[in-house]
């Protein structure tokens, strides 16, 4: 369990989030301003820049989101069987990488687009199209048959979609295989007391292309609804639910053949090593006239990272195919295309107004049914 360690640390250490950030983003920059010509540090003091200042507010802002991560971890000891004896000692440390570490500024930004007020419009470019077509398909069905409808949703992150499909009525399964993802969404989903509990500052870590300080300090609350209140309901009839695994490893065997009405992916496939290996598990956990539907871009994560490809257990590695392509392996694999259109112009995790940049992507949103295979795929 020692990826999920960089979440945080145990209550009687501090966290690794707040002393690498402490020491990256305000330690580092205290010292070269102290270093600066005596006429430099002197405008830089002075109002309106009062840089000294800054670097204050940035030490609240990491004191903020270090509380955030501190109560992900706690929460997490128990539900991810982590030893509290192990923490009291430093040989974990050694565990904890460079890279888990911006996992963990990934994971806290995350929460921008997933529960804040301020990432709706974002995430309702992408969510929006998949909460229409279950409401065109199933929303007239009475409560009882509506709850019926299984939901499943790969690469759920934090969780926000499979919460969202739960409170509409359906069944919701959500899948994720990042540890830090799944820490940060049982935290979330399960422990939090509030909606607007917590304060956190998303770009506080990036100090490019603002056009203001607030801009780049600016804070949002976390979470923007109360989870435990809305999936009440839900956790009743036992609608919603959270498995961790690799999507093909946990998918793509009998136990779970035909077992789902619907399989909404966004911003997913293109995270597969071997795209075959997800639509073939795709339409393997789909029922017989199921329904695929799918938001997002394509861009392959596995794109020109050779030595991480030659480690994965898969073949037909690095096949980096275009929409066309993908569509028309699905319907080798056996789907029938019955919707695709091309998606709103949205960002992912951007930096808002107030940036001079942002990644802008015009997504593909289609919907496809499972049908019989003309032949047996081999």
């Amino acid at each position: 369990m020692n990826i999920g360690l960089s979440i945080g640390g145990s209550k009687e250490n501090v966290s690794l989030y707040r002393r690498t950030a402490h020491n990256n983003l305000t330690h580092r920059r205290r010292l070269q301003f102290h270093a600066l010509p005596l006429y430099q540090k002197s405008i830089l003091s002075a109002p309106p820049i009062n840089y000294p200042e800054t670097l204050t507010r940035i030490d609240d802002a990491i004191e903020h989101n270090a509380l955030l991560a501190e109560s992900i971890f706690k929460h997490s000891i128990d539900a991810f069987g982590i030893d509290p004896e192990v923490l009291k000692g430093k040989k974990w440390l050694n565990a904890v990488t460079a890279d888990d570490l911006d996992k963990v500024r990934s994971t806290l930004k995350q929460f921008f687009r997933d529960w804040t007020v301020e990432g709706a419009t974002e995430r309702n470019i992408c969510y929006a199209p998949v909460m229409e077509e279950l409401d065109r398909r199933f929303g007239s069905l009475p409560t009882e048959a509506k709850g019926k409808v299984s939901v499943l949703v790969p690469g759920a992150g934090l969780g926000r979609l499979a919460f969202d499909i739960a409170v509409a009525g359906y069944t919701s399964q959500g899948n994720e295989n990042s540890f830090h993802q799944l820490m940060a969404s049982n935290y979330i989903l399960n422990c939090a007391s509030s909606a607007n509990q917590h304060m956190l500052h998303p770009f506080v870590s990036t100090f490019s292309n603002h056009r203001s300080r607030d801009n780049h300090l600016r804070g949002v609350s976390v979470p923007d609804v109360h989870p435990g209140t809305l999936l009440a309901g839900a956790a009743e009839d036992g609608r919603f639910s959270m498995s961790a695994g690799d999507f093909v490893a946990a998918y793509g065997g009998p136990d779970t053949a035909c077992a789902f009405n619907v399989v909404a992916t966004v911003f997913f496939i293109d995270t597969a090593v071997n795209i075959f290996s997800y639509l073939e598990t795709i339409w393997s956990t789909l029922a017989f006239g199921g329904v695929w539907i799918n938001y997002g871009p394509l861009l392959w994560h596995w794109e020109n990272r050779e030595a991480d490809l030659k480690a994965a257990d898969e073949v037909a590695q690095g096949m980096e195919l275009t929409v066309d392509e993908v569509l028309e392996i699905a319907k080798t694999i056996g789907f029938k295309l019955e919707k695709r259109e091309r998606g709103k112009k949205g960002e992912y995790i951007g930096s808002g107004e107030g940036s001079m940049l942002s990644w802008v992507y015009e997504s593909e949103f289609w919907v496809a049914t499972k049908v019989p295979r003309e032949k047996e795929v081999v």
